[in-house]
């Protein structure tokens, strides 16, 4: 074991980035204070001064897993260039839903991670939130008119439900043999998206 000093908070951050590198390799499962000690050459006591237990890595891991998905919904929104017309937040908000599914297919243990529970309570709320994401980008629509008001409360539910089911099939193994996906998942956010007009 090295002797090797750590800023402070230095320490936490390298705790963190190898947890989640564990996670994208391996999956949530994998995780241990212990090996992640072993990995970066610390003692195990120093790990606990910054994670008290696995549950508390668990929701940190967590928590930066979905921050990542919400990095990459607002890159997908942000590729929408132009006005705020009804066709563009259309467009932001299909484009959200399939930044979701592809996060989830290119990602499937860190999304996994992102919806795992823990028994710690968070520290902070997510920075930035997928679901704030979502809520602006259906709040857009009906800016433009392309959803009533009526839908602002049940849509984000409605919205979330169905991207993260089909993504949540699509990374398991009961995915249909014979069932071609991009279809499908074109199928299921088009489908969202005119549900809620």
């Amino acid at each position: 074991m090295s002797d090797k000093p750590y800023h402070h908070g230095s320490l936490e951050q390298a705790l963190v980035d190898t947890a989640l590198a564990v996670v994208r390799e391996f999956g949530i499962d994998a995780l241990s204070l212990r090996d992640l000690a072993r990995t970066i050459d610390v003692s195990p006591s120093a790990t606990y001064r910054h994670f008290p237990s696995r549950d508390h890595l668990v929701m940190r891991v967590s928590q930066c897993s979905r921050e990542a998905l919400a990095r990459s919904l607002l890159a997908a929104r942000d590729g929408i260039i132009g006005s705020n017309t009804k066709r563009r937040s259309v467009e932001r908000f299909e484009a959200i839903g399939h930044a979701y599914v592809q996060f989830a297919v290119s990602n499937p243990n860190v999304f996994e991670a992102a919806f795992t529970r823990s028994e710690v309570a968070l520290e902070r709320p997510d920075d930035p939130s997928a679901w704030s994401v979502l809520v602006d980008a259906i709040e857009q629509m009906i800016t433009a008119s392309a959803v009533p008001p009526s839908r602002r409360k049940d849509a984000p539910m409605i919205a979330w439900s169905g991207v993260h089911g089909i993504s949540t099939i699509l990374t398991s193994s009961i995915w249909p043999a014979g069932v071609n996906a991009d279809h499908e998942v074109e199928a299921v956010i088009s489908g969202i998206s005119r549900s809620l007009r």
